[in-house]
């Protein structure tokens, strides 16, 4: 239908539009060259590439298409989550461009629950986006909704990972204090990963510097904090911000170029998302 045409046109636009403008200014960051996005070692020889398609901010129907565009245009990362609820629409961007999902880098996260329904939450994932295994998977938050604890949702992804059902695990939206707590109960540790809200705008150096110290690797999302409307954060949008516009100026380049360049020079990868609504934005 019509229709269907015009979403994947815009759709490929917003993707490559992405894809290649992260990709000049994180593979210089790290290698002088544009060659390719490098990749951080996060553990047993798992290697994180700094930049991820996060599907959780706005793409919803469109989840489909925007996977097979990222793949595409080059991209290896994806990002997910349970309570996202968009897993089949990524396994069929995935099945769409004929890409193995082995050669590409799934994260997914899954809520704070009892060990059951953590296991089977992960369990879900894997059956849903239609792999064998997963990358990366991660506590989506450090409280628990109903029942069930943080450690025992830990011990889940512990044993997940001893059954080959990921090959990495760690945490998303934990503080210094609550990472403490679940390193006095956790068998593996550190976590590969804190993935965290992280900005120009909103860093929260205290958690960084002890993820740090622990050997916990510090990943950004929302790193435009939800583009031109500041959507996906309290503080704001990054790209109204006077000083990265008078740089951007500057430099000549775009205020979400010197945002995400601002992260990935010091080392930190990041997921970032593109959507439709009132127009084109970036998260």
């Amino acid at each position: 239908p019509k229709s269907g045409r015009q979403s994947y046109s815009t759709g490929a636009r917003i993707a490559m539009l992405l894809f290649f403008a992260l990709l000049p200014h994180l593979a210089a960051a790290f290698l002088g060259s544009s060659a390719a996005i490098p990749a951080i070692p996060i553990g047993d020889g798992v290697e994180l590439p700094f930049v991820s398609l996060g599907t959780g901010s706005g793409q919803h129907g469109d989840v489909a298409n925007a996977t097979a565009l990222w793949i595409g245009a080059g991209g290896l990362g994806i990002d997910t989550a349970f309570i996202y609820g968009d897993e089949g629409k990524i396994a069929t961007g995935i099945a769409s461009t004929g890409t193995p999902a082995s050669s590409l880098f799934i994260t997914t996260k899954i809520p704070c629950g009892t060990y059951v329904r953590a296991y089977a939450d992960i369990l879900s994932n894997i059956a849903q986006l239609r792999v064998r295994k997963v990358d990366l998977t991660l506590i989506h938050f450090p409280q628990c909704f109903s029942s069930g604890s943080i450690a025992e949702t830990w011990r889940a992804l512990e044993d997940a990972k001893a059954a080959g059902f990921t090959r990495a695990i760690g945490l998303s939206n934990f503080g210094r204090e609550e990472i403490d707590e679940l390193a006095k109960s956790a068998k593996l540790w550190p976590p590969a990963i804190n993935q965290c809200s992280l900005s120009v705008g909103y860093h929260d150096d205290v958690t960084m510097a002890h993820c740090d110290k622990l050997g916990i690797g510090y990943m950004a999302y929302s790193p435009l904090c939800g583009g031109p409307n500041g959507s996906s954060c309290r503080h704001g949008s990054v790209l109204s911000i006077p000083q990265v516009q008078s740089i951007a100026a500057a430099h000549k380049v775009s205020a979400a170029q010197v945002a995400l360049k601002w992260i990935v020079q010091q080392g930190r990868p990041l997921a970032t998302s593109v959507w439709r609504g009132g127009g084109q934005q970036k998260k």
